[in-house]
């Protein structure tokens, strides 16, 4: 036992250092295909470290205060078929398909926890280099520190890195919002269709909110008018169709307001209460407070632990960078924005609108707007005046 212990620690162990090594590799040779200088692809190996690092983090966290990595891994939490035999019997929207995912490195191969971390985060890393590679571009003209312009480092905000770092439907979201940045931004079907079947098996609502938001995007802001009536008017007719099969995931049966109030009442009641750690009163807010709490919170103030105390520094960067962006931005330099840019602010906006009347817990709070932060800060560097 112990000797195909040690055979199956070994194996696990070679492969996750050699996909480790081809990354490396591979960030110099796209690095020199997409003509980064050599200082900006040494930024690239120190992201990937950061990121590697941050996910064997947040593997130490999960091992001691638990969470949804361990069911996802080990097959066993909710919606998993007890009868399941095979592969196919796990597969499923949502939480099954988490399982499906898992099941070959898990259950057939039956490599550990720790080594489904690192192939998450390696996923995950490629959307990270996405955006290094394309920010690099976009703020071409910025003041350069280290090699490379300043917005670039909004990419080492840890929080994203934490949670995109692990077994989780965080690091499939990630990479199938770059999917879609990349079809917006680059006209390739390919990522695009492929980043919304993802992000629908994994968080079905998400693809709905996502559809609507390039849908409105595409047709404010388009680049042409036959690029808004092909795109935007299509995206959004497509969303509004898809609404009552929505209103049914979500467990209602048609449309009303009363309905969506329980929904909302019931889910402040569920992530509220003395039992329920950082807990908020959400359903007490005003709205403005509520996008005050979603946005920055928790602040130093609301620390209780290292990694509330962590997430409350990156709180007071992201507050101070939105204050002082908001105040230094030249309005008039919105228009020239790329559109991915202009689709990651509506879908910036429209999920906070959306986790601001479900969410009161700060650590879920956190996880959930860490797919989205990252665009208010990007945007506002691209509207700054010229450096």
């Amino acid at each position: 036992m112990y000797k195909v212990f040690s055979l199956l620690t070994m194996i696990q162990v070679i492969v996750i250092c050699s996909l480790t090594l081809l990354l490396f590799y591979t960030n110099h040779f796209v690095g020199n295909k997409k003509g980064l200088e050599n200082i900006q692809i040494r930024h690239l190996h120190v992201l990937l470290s950061y990121h590697l690092g941050f996910s064997y983090f947040f593997y130490q966290y999960v091992m001691a205060f638990g969470g949804d990595a361990v069911v996802y891994w080990n097959l066993n939490g909710p919606l998993a078929d007890p009868n399941a035999t095979g592969w196919w019997d796990y597969f499923g929207i949502g939480y099954p398909f988490m399982y499906w995912l898992n099941y070959i490195p898990s259950r057939f191969l039956g490599w550990d926890m720790l080594s489904g971390f690192f192939l998450y985060a390696m996923l995950s890393f490629l959307g990270f280099r996405w955006l290094f590679i394309r920010l690099i571009r976009e703020y071409d003209g910025k003041k350069v520190f280290w090699g490379i312009p300043w917005p670039v480092y909004f990419l080492y905000l840890p929080n994203l890195h934490f949670w995109t770092g692990g077994i989780g439907k965080e690091a499939l979201c990630f990479v199938a919002i770059i999917l879609i940045l990349q079809h917006i931004d680059q006209q390739k079907w390919a990522s695009g269709l492929l980043g919304l079947f993802l992000i629908f098996m994994v968080r079905t609502y998400l693809a709905w909110l996502v559809l609507i938001s390039f849908g409105i995007a595409a047709l404010l802001f388009g680049p042409s008018k036959k690029y808004q009536l092909q795109w935007g008017i299509p995206c959004i007719m497509a969303a509004l169709a898809a609404f009552p099969a929505l209103l049914w995931y979500v467990g209602m049966d048609h449309f009303n307001l009363e309905g969506i109030q329980q929904i909302i009442h019931q889910q402040f009641s569920l992530l509220s209460g003395k039992d329920v750690g950082s807990s908020v009163p959400m359903a007490d807010y005003a709205w403005p407070m509520r996008l005050f709490t979603y946005w920055f919170r928790p602040l130093l103030l609301d620390a209780h632990n290292i990694t509330s105390f962590l997430a409350s520094l990156e709180n007071l960067i992201l507050l101070t960078g939105t204050t002082g962006l908001a105040l230094t931005v030249k309005w008039h330099r919105w228009k020239p924005l790329p559109l991915y840019l202009k689709f990651g602010i509506v879908l910036f906006l429209a999920s906070s609108l959306v986790y601001i009347n479900i969410l009161s817990n700060l650590g879920i709070i956190m996880r959930m707007k860490s797919l989205f932060m990252l665009f208010p800060l990007l945007v506002g560097a691209g509207m700054m005046k010229k450096e």
